[in-house]
Order: structure tokens, then sequence, then C-alpha cells
């Protein structure tokens, strides 16, 4: 009983730990690795030609930290420039928790008029 006391001790200042360190919508890691994994997934899925050239107005929706989940969740967007079209939104959300093996965050994407399975919904409805 004192171990499994002491292992969701360990969990729960584990997961408050990682929510502290949830970094921002506009921190430098969450942009750089939102362009690198849209460029990845441009090479291996879609094959459209479009990928990301800048992002700028990045900012925060909202931050969810309560609620059902233990995960928080810090949803943003951001105009996102393309190599090859208009200027589009991209929506994307940053979670605590959720990298490697549970630890550090983890980021999902969305370029608005560019999700041709609709991994998101209509228009990445999820992620707004």
């Amino acid at each position: 009983m004192r171990l499994v006391s002491a292992l969701l001790a360990l969990s729960c200042s584990t997961v408050m730990a990682a929510a502290g360190e949830l970094p921002g919508c506009d921190d430098a890691s969450v942009l750089s690795t939102l362009s690198s994994r849209q460029a990845w997934a441009e090479a291996h899925t879609w094959k459209d030609g479009v990928t990301i050239a800048a992002l700028d107005r990045v900012g925060e929706r909202r931050l969810v930290t309560e609620g059902f989940s233990a995960i928080d969740r810090r949803y943003c967007a951001a105009r996102a420039a393309l190599t090859s079209a208009r200027p589009t939104t991209l929506y994307y959300v940053v979670s605590a928790g959720e990298g490697f093996a549970g630890y550090g965050w983890n980021v999902e994407f969305c370029l608005s008029g560019h999700d041709p399975y609709r991994v998101y919904g209509a228009d990445c409805q999820v992620l707004k």
C-alpha cells in the first residue's frame, strides 16, 4: 500500500510539473516544431507543395487546466504565410504531459483549408 501511495504521489507531481512547464503559444520551440512537422507531413503525406514560410499574429485562444482531463492544454492560433498559397490560419494545441513517455509537451496542428483528410473536422474545428 505504501508503494501505491508513493507512486500515486510521484505521478501527480510529474503531471503538475509538466503543467507548470507548458510553453506559451509564441515559444520558439513550439513554433519550430510546428514548422518542421508541417514540412514533414507535406513531404510524406499531402505532397501539395505548401509549407509554412513564416508565422505571425500568434495568440492564445484559451487555456484549459481544469475539467475531466488531467492534461493541461493551451489552444492557439497564428497566421501562416505559406510558400505557394495565400496566408491562412494555423490552429494548434500545446498539451502538457504528452511528450515522449509522458514527459514534456506535444503540439498538434491544423492549417485551415489544408486538412484534406479532415483529421480535425471541417475547417480545423477540433483545435479551435
